[in-house]
């Protein structure tokens, strides 16, 4: 053999182990099935929640779309909004799937937008998960509009607003 065999031949070898194992790495589905879309950010909690309002009080509905244990419902007031009466609605209650479940609350809004924020949080399928949910009530002030937020675009173009710190 010439020195050109022995310096191809472990060129070429190393090219036969590459390809055996990207080739033995791929893996076929073991089900007929989709598989689930893979999952961007937090896992949270298999529930959709809605809001209909009409003057000063909401009606509330969770949809759960796994079971659910030990479940907690609790609403908060953000940017003035007060909300009366308990802010916890459902406190340790089980849930079947495809279960849906109303709840009414009175608020007090506060000047211009303000928030109702709604959190679900409980055991879905073995992991604690939780569900936040914001909705914005009224229309904003000028001096909401005009806030001393700095504008930004994210890596995807959405728009994020940078809030200077409270140092209080």
């Amino acid at each position: 053999m010439n020195r050109k065999t022995f310096a191809v031949l472990p060129g070429l070898f190393a090219l036969l182990a590459l390809a055996a194992c990207s080739s033995s790495s791929k893996s076929t589905p073991s089900s007929t099935t989709d598989p689930e879309p893979a999952v961007q950010g937090k896992m949270q909690a298999p529930v959709v929640v809605n809001a209909q309002f009409e003057n000063s009080s909401a009606r509330i509905t969770v949809r759960f779309d796994a079971p659910a244990t030990g479940v907690r419902v609790e609403v908060h007031g953000l940017d003035g909004l007060v909300v009366i009466g308990q802010p916890t609605l459902a406190n340790n209650v089980n849930f079947p799937q495809a279960t849906t479940a109303t709840y009414d609350v009175l608020y007090t809004p506060g000047a211009g937008r303000s928030h109702l924020v709604v959190s679900v949080s409980g055991e879905f399928k073995g992991a604690q998960r939780t569900r936040v949910a914001t909705f914005a009530i009224g229309t904003p002030t000028d001096s909401q509009r005009s806030s001393q937020a700095t504008k930004a675009e994210g890596a995807e173009g959405e728009r994020i607003k940078v809030m200077p710190a409270d140092t209080q």
